[in-house]
């Protein structure tokens, strides 16, 4: 109600009194100010005598700041208002990622919006990894992230046999925790040289990151104990399911299987699908050891070669993973529906199911294109050809309500046991859809029924892009021959249709995403914008994922009738919290894990250095363009390395224009490139455009033509389709929720 208030008055633009307010909404003028007062401490309203309104300039905003390499930064508003620039000299001791209150102050000379920091709210990292340098007989450290101060002074105990140049780790001591004047450094560990050590690169990344990678003995002992305890008393009480066809989908390489499904005929012609979702609340109690723990790490993080769980292993690997054979506890989403994916009615039952089959999206696809069954798949073949059917008109249902579809190509990092880079293409559409599908009714299915209760959730939302942003695209589109109708999901969807297959399909294609906001945690129903659902949630993952936890404990209540006023109350008051540190756990989960897949990626480059790729261009900057292989890896090429022409940015339609020849390189166009050079410690890989190798034609001396790969000078690339490669984790997740590799499933 809070965020509907704020709309209002977004929309109308003029000082309300609460009295207005409470007629509109049919709330206590109580309520309505203090709903009211909450946005002014946020810094969305500022109160001008008894009227409320928006923050005029000079008014408080709070947000994230985006620091820039060169110092300067961006405040990225909560309240989805334009970013706020901030000059390096008004960060005023905050750094990147730093949740800030700061004060609207002017604007600069391009019309931005500038201000300056009043005060950090809450600082995204705790640890820093840099070099040690000695100066002036004090100990600094020289950061490696160039977004971080260039030198932090270091407390000199545990530095005093460590050489000049050292490699380490340090915990961060800012001022308003120490009273000291400025931020330093408490040495932690040393790391091992930057890279070629993998394992000091990945626990470079960990400690980086703030991440845990041991549980405390503590932890691992409640663990064990709740894991031993026996499940007999609990399948007196729970629906079973055991004599059903349960069956589990996931990646070869699964280990924790937290969701299962089945499918029954009914009589009268519809069907009973089951989607069985692991009951971790039932060994994991609010407020216990393990809960503490689930919650301070938010969510498993998986890096390449290292898997750090939420939960220890006894619990995600044992007694809550839906393994073949075995009986375990769960909390099913039991849901009929017609021939044409119709919902016609939905329960939620404690369970007690025992798998039959342990299937793997390879084998599953393989079925589903036509292939024999396998062995572990022949006593459910008919049952996942059905599913399947009626996944897809899941799907179409979703697309029809206007649902935007983006195609995201995903390369797996593995790797070998001597280190040896493999880059795996994730496919399995087909296999991946099916489970996608079937996930995402159980999250949306539960999520209507707790809101239509009036009952505390953590909801997952993606807010509608704001006024501004909404208003520069439609701007931007318009220059490329595009209207967009409005700011809704199926206006978006319809221009990506237009413009799919011609050659300005990827520049219309990021236009779109960067016009979107992040999806994140929130204790209100906000909608979900890129899945054009008005309720949703996670649900389907509480192995992994804490929000998923918390829901599962308030579905459990609501089944047994254990809603009790003060858990209610309890609930209300702490779901705020949980949401926002599990959205900052999930940035930071991501951060990490781009981190480490960038090392990797370039140490795959350095061993291919010379040889010949095909790619698409994923960015295209002033200085020159990104380009990603096939493969997953994504390289730059300088501007300069383009021979043919000179070449200049132009910002309307995000391409290099080239001044003689015309020809215009665009986002999401095909390009030829060599590997020039790498860097695994610097995360970059460096790119030149490939000759052809093979002749293109025989002039009449005998000898032969080459050119530089592209179209013919003074002519544009010929139209035809492309398809956008784009860098999921910097647009953040909207798209879908795509049941994907082990590693991405906890986004769903």
């Amino acid at each position: 109600m809070k965020q509907a208030i704020y709309e209002h008055l977004k929309r109308h633009k003029k000082p309300t009194h609460p009295k207005e307010l409470s007629r509109v909404f049919g709330l206590k003028r109580s309520v309505v100010r203090g709903l009211l007062n909450e946005l002014v401490a946020e810094g969305k309203l500022e109160r001008v005598r008894s009227r409320y309104q928006l923050p005029e300039r000079g008014a408080r905003v709070v947000g994230r700041l985006d620091l820039a390499k060169d110092g300067y930064g961006f405040v990225v508003r909560e309240d989805g208002g334009p970013d706020l620039f901030i000059p390096e000299e008004r960060l005023r001791g905050a750094w990147h990622g730093d949740r800030v209150e700061a004060r609207i102050v002017g604007t600069d000379r391009r019309g931005r919006e500038s201000g300056e920091v009043l005060r950090v709210l809450e600082r995204a990292r705790r640890n820093a990894v840099g070099n040690l340098r000695f100066s002036r007989g004090y100990a600094w450290l020289v950061p490696e992230d160039p977004r971080l101060p260039p030198r932090i002074k270091l407390r000199p105990e545990g530095l005093g046999v460590l050489p000049d140049g050292s490699r380490i780790a340090v915990r961060l001591v800012f001022p308003e925790e120490s009273g000291a004047r400025e931020v330093f450094g408490v040495f932690l560990e040393r790391l091992g040289a930057s890279g070629d050590d993998i394992e000091a690169e990945t626990r470079a990344v960990i400690l980086k990151h703030d991440l845990k990678d041991e549980f405390p003995e503590e932890v691992l002992a409640v663990a064990r104990r709740v894991a031993r305890s026996p499940i007999a008393p609990e399948l007196e009480r729970r629906v079973d399911l055991r004599d059903l066809s349960v069956f589990t989908i996931d990646g070869p390489d699964a280990k924790d299987f937290d969701d299962a499904i089945h499918l029954r005929r009914l009589e009268d012609g519809t069907f009973e699908v089951g989607i069985h979702i692991a009951d971790v609340a039932h060994y994991v109690k609010e407020g216990s050891a393990l809960d503490r723990e689930a919650y301070a790490r938010g969510t498993s993080v998986y890096l390449p070669g290292r898997v750090l769980p939420m939960l220890p292993e006894v619990l995600s690997n044992g007694v809550c993973s839906l393994v073949p054979g075995e009986d375990r506890l769960a909390v099913s989403v039991l849901v009929r529906l017609d021939r044409e994916g119709k919902v016609l009615e939905h329960r939620f039952v404690e369970s007690v199911i025992r798998s039959r089959a342990r299937l793997t999206y390879p084998e599953v696809e393989a079925f589903l294109e036509g292939a024999a069954p396998s062995e572990a798949l022949s006593p459910v073949a008919e049952d996942v050809k059905t599913l399947f059917a009626l996944s897809q008109r899941l799907r179409a249902a979703r697309e029809a309500e206007g649902a935007i579809f983006f195609d995201f190509p995903e390369v797996k990092v593995e790797l070998g046991p001597k280190g040896e880079v493999h880059l795996i293409p994730i496919r399995e559409e087909k296999a991946r859809s099916l489970i996608e599908e079937l996930m995402l009714l159980a999250n949306r299915l539960v999520a209507a029924e707790l809101e239509e209760r009036g009952l505390p959730a953590l909801f997952r939302v993606h807010e509608d892009p704001s006024e501004d942003r909404f208003r520069e695209l439609s701007e931007a589109l318009a220059r490329l021959g595009y209207r967009l109708e409005a700011p809704t999901p199926a206006a978006y969807q319809k221009v990506l249709k237009a413009a799919s297959g011609r050659p300005e399909a990827g520049v219309v294609a990021t236009l779109l995403l960067r016009s979107l906001k992040l999806a994140r945690y929130a204790e209100e129903n906000l909608g979900h914008f890129g899945l054009a659902f008005r309720d949703y949630l996670h649900f389907t993952s509480p192995i992994r994922r804490y929000p998923d936890l918390v829901v599962h404990r308030v579905v459990k209540a609501l089944i047994q009738g254990r809603l009790s006023e003060e858990k209610l109350l309890r609930w209300q008051r702490t779901f705020p919290q949980i949401a926002e540190h599990a959205s900052v756990r999930e940035r930071l989960a991501e951060a990490a894990e781009r981190d480490l897949s960038k090392y990797h990626q370039a140490r795959w480059a350095r061993a291919h250095l010379g040889e010949v790729f095909e790619g698409t261009v994923s960015g295209v900057q002033s200085f020159g363009i990104f380009v990603m292989l096939d493969n997953g890896v994504e390289g730059f090429l300088r501007k300069e390395a383009l021979k043919d022409d000179y070449y200049a940015y132009d910002p309307e339609t995000l391409s290099l224009l080239g001044e003689r020849t015309g020809r215009r390189i665009r986002l999401g166009e095909r390009f030829r490139v060599q590997i020039a050079g790498a860097s695994p410690a610097l995360r970059q890989v460096d790119l030149v455009p490939a000759e052809e190798v093979k002749t293109l034609s025989e002039k009449k001396d005998g000898k032969k033509k080459r050119r530089v790969v592209g179209p013919p000078e003074g002519k544009d690339r010929p139209e035809r389709p492309v398809k956008l490669t784009v860098n999921r984790v910097y647009f953040g997740e909207w798209q879908g929720e795509k049941k994907e590799s082990e590693g991405k499933k906890r986004r769903r």
